[in-house]
């Protein structure tokens, strides 16, 4: 299996609440060739310091630059087989999750040799003008062939979530396909009784995706290329996928949950700014989209949330046993 390198980028400021546990989901994933890039908006809060503890305690310091108001750093984490402590055995034993004859599984621990696996760190802690300016520096800093955009507070759904996606799109591409944005599907926590997979059933990206971009690996030089259009605050990403698109990169989508979600707590006024962006990226795109954007808000803005998508509501105890022993015990 070929192993290409992967940029997954988290961005966060002031958060110390939840970082830990991102940066635990990228860590503990057993995929053998990562590059974690952290960029941080010079937190107050000690975010800062504790991410830059976790590297410290896990990882070997090959670089750091330190100013009155930034802060690099680049270290080095491997791991051969043989290392693996029972614990991370354990964790890479996850469940299939059966929501329907169709959904995807989660495969179980394979029994093979592995290779050695690698993540290498670059931390940036400096004052940015926003969430798309810190994820277009992290997009400077990444070298990977694909990156992933995994922000504070967000997580991988599974500890072979990675593997498994590139597990498949290697299949694909070796089929002839190809693809410069591949991407599965999303576990979305409304509460801790209430989750949902999100899963695209459409293959049209023209004026908003139809995914969560935590669930997406987009070639670097694609990203590189166009980057973030920063005067946006929280559709950025749409903008992105749609612009993409439009200049012809190929979307491929497989049935593997690679992310989790959790919008809990997030605001009407939040929600209604995604609405009013949605619609200037999808005006930007076709001069009529306004009107329908103005037939979506009267009849109820919350009806063109992922349109053309369908979710399925599963109970606790299917969940993966991964992220159930992992992070359900946060959300009570």
């Amino acid at each position: 299996m070929h192993f290409p390198l992967v940029s997954i980028v988290t961005i966060v400021y002031n958060d110390i609440t939840n970082i830990a546990q991102t940066m635990d989901s990228v860590i503990s994933q057993d995929y053998p060739s990562i590059e974690y890039i952290l960029i941080d908006g010079a937190s107050s809060d000690g975010t800062k310091e504790l991410i830059e503890s976790k590297i410290s305690s896990c990882a070997t310091i090959k670089k750091k630059e330190q100013t009155d108001s930034r802060l690099y750093i680049e270290a080095l984490y491997t791991q051969t087989p043989h290392q693996q402590t029972h614990q991370q055995i354990l964790h890479q034993q996850t469940f299939s999750l059966q929501t329907s004859s169709q959904a995807p599984s989660i495969a179980k621990a394979s029994h093979t040799q592995e290779p050695q696996k690698t993540i290498t760190f670059k931390f940036l802690s400096q004052k940015d003008s926003g969430i798309y300016d810190a994820m277009n520096k992290g997009i400077d800093l990444a070298s990977g062939e694909w990156c992933n955009f995994m922000n504070s507070g967000d997580r991988f759904y599974a500890n072979d979530s990675i593997s498994q996606l590139f597990s498949a799109y290697n299949a694909y591409i070796s089929g002839g396909g190809a693809a410069s944005i591949i991407y599965g599907d999303s576990f979305i926590v409304y509460s801790p009784k209430h989750f949902k997979i999100l899963r695209s059933t459409t293959t049209s990206h023209k004026y908003r995706h139809h995914f969560i971009h935590q669930s997406a690996f987009i070639d670097s030089a694609l990203m590189k290329h166009h980057k973030y259009d920063t005067s946006f605050k929280i559709a950025g990403d749409t903008d992105f996928f749609a612009k993409a698109y439009n200049n012809g990169a190929i979307f491929k989508h497989f049935e593997i949950i690679i992310a989790s979600f959790n919008v809990e707590g997030i605001s009407s006024n939040l929600s209604f700014l995604m609405f009013k962006e949605d619609c200037k990226i999808g005006y930007k795109y076709n001069k009529f989209f306004r009107f329908l954007c103005v037939e979506i808000y009267f009849l109820g803005h919350s009806s063109c949330v992922y349109p053309q998508c369908y979710s399925q509501v599963i109970p606790q105890s299917r969940a993966s046993d991964f992220w159930r022993k992992n992070y359900l015990k946060e959300l009570q």
